[in-house]
Protein backbone atom coordinates (compact mmCIF):
# COMPACT_ATOMS: atom_id res chain seq x y z
CA UNK A 1 0.00 0.00 0.00
CA UNK A 2 2.83 2.38 0.93
CA UNK A 3 4.71 1.55 -2.31
CA UNK A 4 1.53 2.25 -4.31
CA UNK A 5 1.11 5.65 -2.62
CA UNK A 6 4.76 6.53 -3.29
CA UNK A 7 4.42 5.47 -6.93
CA UNK A 8 1.28 7.59 -7.35
CA UNK A 9 3.01 10.56 -5.72
CA UNK A 10 5.99 10.22 -8.06
CA UNK A 11 3.67 9.97 -11.08
CA UNK A 12 1.79 13.07 -9.93
CA UNK A 13 5.04 15.02 -9.49
CA UNK A 14 6.26 13.99 -12.94
CA UNK A 15 2.91 14.94 -14.48
CA UNK A 16 3.00 18.35 -12.76
CA UNK A 17 6.57 18.91 -13.94
CA UNK A 18 5.62 18.07 -17.55
CA UNK A 19 2.54 20.32 -17.44
CA UNK A 20 4.61 23.13 -15.89
CA UNK A 21 7.27 22.76 -18.58
CA UNK A 22 4.63 22.69 -21.32
CA UNK A 23 3.07 25.93 -20.04
CA UNK A 24 6.47 27.62 -19.66
CA UNK A 25 7.50 26.63 -23.20
CA UNK A 26 4.15 27.74 -24.66
CA UNK A 27 4.54 31.18 -23.04
CA UNK A 28 8.17 31.52 -24.17
CA UNK A 29 7.37 30.46 -27.74
CA UNK A 30 4.36 32.78 -27.87
CA UNK A 31 6.62 35.67 -26.80
CA UNK A 32 9.09 34.75 -29.54
CA UNK A 33 6.41 34.69 -32.24
CA UNK A 34 4.96 37.98 -30.93
CA UNK A 35 8.49 39.43 -31.12
CA UNK A 36 8.23 39.06 -34.92
CA UNK A 37 4.64 40.28 -35.27
CA UNK A 38 5.45 43.95 -35.88
CA UNK A 39 8.62 43.43 -37.93
CA UNK A 40 8.19 43.71 -41.73
CA UNK A 41 8.68 40.26 -43.25
CA UNK A 42 10.01 41.59 -46.54
CA UNK A 43 13.39 39.89 -46.94
CA UNK A 44 13.44 36.86 -49.24
CA UNK A 45 15.42 34.03 -47.63
CA UNK A 46 16.18 30.91 -49.66
CA UNK A 47 18.58 27.96 -49.88
CA UNK A 48 20.04 25.90 -52.70
CA UNK A 49 19.69 22.87 -50.41
CA UNK A 50 15.93 22.85 -49.67
CA UNK A 51 12.77 24.78 -50.50
CA UNK A 52 10.24 26.47 -48.22
CA UNK A 53 8.59 23.78 -46.06
CA UNK A 54 10.74 21.19 -47.84
CA UNK A 55 12.75 18.29 -46.49
CA UNK A 56 16.21 19.18 -45.18
CA UNK A 57 18.69 16.75 -46.80
CA UNK A 58 20.41 14.37 -44.38
CA UNK A 59 23.89 15.90 -44.91
CA UNK A 60 22.67 19.02 -43.08
CA UNK A 61 21.41 17.07 -40.07
CA UNK A 62 22.82 15.34 -37.00
CA UNK A 63 22.19 12.04 -38.80
CA UNK A 64 24.55 13.09 -41.60
CA UNK A 65 27.59 15.35 -41.95
CA UNK A 66 25.93 18.15 -39.96
CA UNK A 67 26.92 20.77 -42.52
CA UNK A 68 25.29 24.16 -42.22
CA UNK A 69 23.03 24.75 -45.25
CA UNK A 70 23.63 27.41 -47.87
CA UNK A 71 21.43 30.45 -47.33
CA UNK A 72 21.02 33.54 -49.47
CA UNK A 73 18.83 36.61 -49.18
CA UNK A 74 17.36 39.36 -51.33
CA UNK A 75 15.46 42.59 -50.87
CA UNK A 76 17.29 44.04 -47.88
CA UNK A 77 15.73 47.32 -46.73
CA UNK A 78 17.50 50.66 -47.11
CA UNK A 79 19.64 51.45 -44.09
CA UNK A 80 20.70 47.84 -43.43
CA UNK A 81 24.15 47.84 -41.79
CA UNK A 82 24.50 44.22 -40.64
CA UNK A 83 22.62 40.93 -40.54
CA UNK A 84 21.79 38.16 -38.08
CA UNK A 85 20.86 34.55 -38.89
CA UNK A 86 19.11 32.27 -36.39
CA UNK A 87 17.84 28.69 -36.66
CA UNK A 88 15.25 27.46 -34.17
CA UNK A 89 13.22 24.29 -33.60
CA UNK A 90 9.97 24.91 -31.69
CA UNK A 91 8.85 21.25 -31.79
CA UNK A 92 11.08 19.65 -29.17
CA UNK A 93 10.96 16.85 -28.20
CA UNK A 94 7.90 16.14 -30.40
CA UNK A 95 5.35 18.32 -32.24
CA UNK A 96 2.63 16.65 -30.14
CA UNK A 97 4.22 17.75 -26.85
CA UNK A 98 6.30 20.90 -27.22
CA UNK A 99 8.44 21.12 -24.09
CA UNK A 100 11.59 22.69 -25.55
CA UNK A 101 12.74 25.45 -27.87
CA UNK A 102 16.00 24.31 -29.46
CA UNK A 103 18.48 26.85 -30.82
CA UNK A 104 20.53 25.30 -33.63
CA UNK A 105 22.44 28.26 -35.04
CA UNK A 106 23.22 31.81 -33.94
CA UNK A 107 25.20 34.01 -36.35
CA UNK A 108 25.53 37.78 -35.97
CA UNK A 109 27.54 40.79 -37.17
CA UNK A 110 27.23 39.53 -40.75
CA UNK A 111 28.43 42.37 -43.03
CA UNK A 112 25.79 43.87 -45.29
CA UNK A 113 28.15 43.26 -48.22
CA UNK A 114 27.43 39.51 -47.91
CA UNK A 115 24.33 38.18 -49.64
CA UNK A 116 24.46 34.74 -48.05
CA UNK A 117 26.25 32.05 -46.05
CA UNK A 118 27.84 29.14 -47.87
CA UNK A 119 27.39 25.42 -47.22
CA UNK A 120 29.40 24.03 -44.32
CA UNK A 121 30.32 27.41 -42.85
CA UNK A 122 31.93 27.18 -39.39
CA UNK A 123 33.35 29.55 -36.80
CA UNK A 124 36.77 28.97 -38.40
CA UNK A 125 35.35 30.61 -41.52
CA UNK A 126 33.93 33.41 -39.37
CA UNK A 127 37.48 34.20 -38.22
CA UNK A 128 38.28 35.38 -41.75
CA UNK A 129 35.36 37.84 -41.67
CA UNK A 130 33.59 40.13 -39.20
CA UNK A 131 30.97 37.45 -38.56
CA UNK A 132 30.56 36.05 -35.05
CA UNK A 133 28.81 32.98 -33.70
CA UNK A 134 26.58 32.66 -30.66
CA UNK A 135 25.78 29.63 -28.54
CA UNK A 136 23.55 26.85 -29.80
CA UNK A 137 21.58 24.54 -27.47
CA UNK A 138 24.75 22.52 -26.82
CA UNK A 139 26.65 25.64 -25.73
CA UNK A 140 28.99 25.55 -28.74
CA UNK A 141 29.29 28.19 -31.46
CA UNK A 142 28.85 26.16 -34.63
CA UNK A 143 25.73 24.96 -36.42
CA UNK A 144 24.05 21.93 -34.81
CA UNK A 145 22.02 19.97 -37.34
CA UNK A 146 18.52 18.62 -36.75
CA UNK A 147 18.21 15.24 -35.06
CA UNK A 148 14.71 15.10 -33.59
CA UNK A 149 13.93 12.24 -31.21
CA UNK A 150 10.27 11.98 -32.24
CA UNK A 151 8.24 13.08 -35.25
CA UNK A 152 8.92 15.58 -38.01
CA UNK A 153 10.14 18.95 -36.74
CA UNK A 154 10.08 22.37 -38.40
CA UNK A 155 13.32 24.36 -38.43
CA UNK A 156 12.91 28.11 -38.71
CA UNK A 157 15.85 29.79 -40.43
CA UNK A 158 15.52 33.55 -40.12
CA UNK A 159 17.62 36.46 -41.35
CA UNK A 160 17.32 39.91 -39.78
CA UNK A 161 18.44 43.24 -41.27
CA UNK A 162 19.75 45.59 -38.58
CA UNK A 163 20.24 49.35 -38.52
CA UNK A 164 23.46 48.90 -36.52
CA UNK A 165 26.72 47.54 -37.95
CA UNK A 166 27.78 45.71 -34.76
CA UNK A 167 26.18 43.96 -31.80
CA UNK A 168 28.64 44.28 -28.92
CA UNK A 169 28.30 40.72 -27.62
CA UNK A 170 30.68 37.86 -26.81
CA UNK A 171 29.49 34.28 -27.37
CA UNK A 172 25.86 35.19 -26.63
CA UNK A 173 22.83 32.92 -26.48
CA UNK A 174 20.05 33.40 -29.03
CA UNK A 175 18.00 35.13 -26.35
CA UNK A 176 20.79 37.65 -25.75
CA UNK A 177 21.12 38.33 -29.48
CA UNK A 178 17.37 38.83 -29.80
CA UNK A 179 17.37 41.22 -26.87
CA UNK A 180 20.35 43.19 -28.22
CA UNK A 181 18.87 43.63 -31.71
CA UNK A 182 15.26 44.23 -30.62
CA UNK A 183 15.06 47.94 -31.48
CA UNK A 184 17.43 47.71 -34.46
CA UNK A 185 15.54 45.31 -36.75
CA UNK A 186 14.41 46.85 -40.05
CA UNK A 187 12.98 43.66 -41.57
CA UNK A 188 13.38 39.89 -41.56
CA UNK A 189 12.94 36.86 -43.78
CA UNK A 190 12.09 33.24 -42.97
CA UNK A 191 12.73 29.83 -44.48
CA UNK A 192 11.28 26.71 -42.85
CA UNK A 193 12.81 23.29 -43.39
CA UNK A 194 11.37 19.95 -42.26
CA UNK A 195 13.24 16.98 -40.80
Amino acid sequence: MLIKKISLSILLLISLAVVGRFIYTAIQQNEEFNYHAKIPKTIELASKNFIQNGQIPIEFTGDGKELSPELHWFNLPAGTKSLVVLCTDYDGPTPLLKLLTIDHWVVYNIPVTMNGLWTGMTTKDFGMTEIQGGKNFKGTLDYKGPKPPLGKHRYFFRVYALSDSTLQLTEPTKKEVMQAMKDKILAYGELIGIY
